[in-house]
């Protein structure tokens, strides 16, 4: 019999090593199983993580479960692990390297499990079989994802933008596609932001969240497109999974109302407090509430 959670996070939790203003932190976990998945249990959900990290890595999953998470971790030989520079006080702006990676999850590999949200996290371009999407579809339930991995390509460690990927269609089965506006017009080959969501959106994804960093986001959904303001942090310490933060909270709020807006205005609330400290996200639906209530934007 399937097991069945609110959420199952699908990706690889990597080992991060990043690296602000200078100062070196980690080893940690990282990556949108990871960061996103923690954002869900905050909001009180049942999650479920699909990851592949090696044995001898295998304390990188020790806080997700220490909180109540599932881990489904498959067999792999090596962790990904990931570098993550910030040389200014700029949180768009960041050099990555990639000193290892984990082999991709296959749908064949999938527990047996049933979700209400599906949220597919790739950090690179090949850690998921992109029929995952319709396997999660077909199960019923809300896939999102983020095109971000999608757009890397690793070259000597380094971590490059890839070429227009061939199959746009790969998307058809997404509700929810998150990219900021590089990611977009990388993916899709398309000279306009505008154009690239008109191109994943006729492929038949049903929402768009095109991030833009400390300008804040669009929604692109049936209507006209909705502009979200970013929430100014109090004080910025860490950017690192802001936006697997953003999906998630987004998501976290789509199952239980249809206002995008309102969806919107939740995550880059989300956002805005995991910026404010190191590591996962520790806030609580009650303070991005807040957050909200504060600069005007409901409850």
């Amino acid at each position: 019999m399937a097991a069945s959670f609110d959420v199952c996070v699908i990706g690889h939790v990597a080992r991060d090593i990043n690296t602000i203003g200078g100062i070196e932190h980690g080893p940690s976990p990282g990556g949108a199983a990871y960061y996103s998945t923690m954002v869900y249990r905050r909001l009180g959900m049942r999650a479920a993580v699909v990851t592949r990290v090696a044995a001898q890595d295998d304390s990188l999953l020790d806080e997700l479960k220490q909180v109540g998470v599932t881990v489904f971790n498959l067999p792999s030989e090596v962790t990904t692990t990931f570098r993550n520079d910030y040389p200014s006080g700029n949180p768009d702006l960041r050099i990555q390297r990639v000193d290892a990676r984990a082999g991709p999850i296959a749908v064949a590999a999938l527990p047996d499990v049933r979700a209400r949200i599906w949220q597919i996290g790739p950090l690179t371009e090949t850690d998921v079989e992109l029929a995952t999407i319709g396997h999660c579809a077909a199960l019923g339930g809300l896939v999102g994802m983020d095109v971000q991995g999608l757009t890397r390509v690793i070259v000597d460690g380094k971590v490059r933008a890839g070429g227009p990927r061939a199959r746009i269609d790969d998307l058809h089965a997404l509700d929810v596609l998150k990219a900021d506006e590089e990611e977009m017009l990388t993916y899709t080959g398309d000279p306009t932001v505008e154009g690239a969501v008109a191109t994943v959106r006729g492929a038949g994804v049903r929402e768009v969240l095109v991030t833009r960093g400390s300008e804040g986001a669009i929604i692109y959904g049936p209507g006209a497109p909705i502009p979200i303001a970013a929430v100014p942090p109090r004080r910025t310490v860490d950017a690192t999974g802001c936006g697997d933060t953003y999906l998630a909270a987004y998501l976290a709020r789509r199952i239980t109302s249809d206002d995008l807006r309102e969806c919107g205005e939740f995550a880059a609330a989300a956002a805005a407090i995991n910026i404010e400290a190191f590591g996962a996200f520790r806030g609580s639906a009650a303070e991005i509430a807040d957050r909200r209530a504060a600069l005007g934007r409901g409850s």
